[in-house]
């Protein structure tokens, strides 16, 4: 079977304590049996491995620290969550809203303590708020790491977690740029609406950062990657019927709910095909898989 290995970091990655190569966050592929019950490593350079045996129960139950996806044909393992070295605690950043008080630290991961007289909480952030900067709006407080946003609600809970270009709030509404597709050079201006505990989308426009990546001289999305383009304006919610040819456009509406919920797009070695990552239980993915037919520049078929 193919197993593909990535990692968060650089790694050294062994089988059976014999070493494979480096791995990071483009994939290493060999053709390992899950019968075998070969014992994998990731070994990253300033923090504890990550080991598990790698058998048929990977299917159903994703090992500590790693995010597993069932593939057409294989499987691919992410190492992401490596046990830290150094438990010392360091404060990042602090600020104070009248009675609550926001603390970032680290102390072997980087976390959020947000304190006030009625509760207190914590929560684990990305390895990236390792320097971030912290902001208030009536209740809900603004984490702004160097490109990414992060928005925990009055009761605690976060409501949004984003790579962000930027953002700003007016009237109760977050206005956010979003960084999308590096191929097409795309970038999405979206607006939420903070409310209660929840921040809810609530328009969603594409826009082109780069002129003409990706594009014809006619200013339209090249055949080859019009197919990535729709589906992932489906996943983020921006106008995808401009993508359609006329005749498809008019079901336009039923296109999200014949390809249902799915949480990112992959790109596959046939262009026309893509697959659509659907979240199975906690750290376990499925792809499935949609091919485009196009005509005149325009999506005239998607099949599953």
């Amino acid at each position: 079977m193919k197993i593909c290995f990535l990692s968060s970091q650089p790694c050294a990655l062994t089988v059976n304590d014999a070493y494979f190569g480096r791995t990071d966050r483009f994939e290493r592929t060999a053709e390992l049996s899950l019968k075998d019950g070969l014992f994998i490593r990731f070994t990253p350079e300033n923090a504890l491995p990550l080991g598990f045996f790698l058998n048929e129960n990977i299917r159903f139950q994703p090992p500590e620290g790693c995010e597993v996806y069932l593939l057409k044909d294989g499987i691919a393992i992410y190492a992401y969550d490596f046990p830290p070295r150094d438990y010392t605690l360091r404060p990042i950043a602090q600020a104070k809203r009248e009675d609550t008080l926001v603390t970032v630290f680290a102390q072997g991961k980087v976390q959020v303590a947000i304190q006030s007289p009625q509760s207190f909480f914590t929560a684990t952030l990305p390895p990236c708020f390792a320097v971030c900067e912290i902001s208030f709006f009536e209740e809900f407080t603004f984490l702004r790491a160097p490109d990414t946003l992060a928005v925990f609600a009055p009761n605690g809970e976060r409501v949004f977690l984003e790579k962000t270009l930027a953002f700003s709030v007016e009237n109760g509404v977050l206005k956010v740029t979003l960084p999308l597709s590096d191929c097409l050079g795309r970038i999405a201006e979206c607006e939420y609406e903070l409310t209660q505990n929840a921040c809810v989308r609530k328009r969603c426009v594409l826009k082109q950062a780069r002129t003409r990546t990706g594009e014809t001289e006619a200013g339209k999305i090249r055949d080859e990657l019009l197919p990535y383009a729709f589906f992932e304006s489906v996943l983020i919610g921006a106008n995808y019927a401009e993508m359609l040819s006329s005749e498809l456009a008019e079901k336009a509406s039923e296109l999200s709910a014949f390809l249902g919920d799915f949480v990112a797009v992959v790109p596959t070695e046939d262009t026309r095909v893509c697959g659509l990552v659907r979240k199975k239980k906690e750290r376990l993915f499925e792809l499935s898989y949609y091919a485009v037919e196009i005509q005149n520049g325009k999506i005239c078929d998607i099949k599953g």
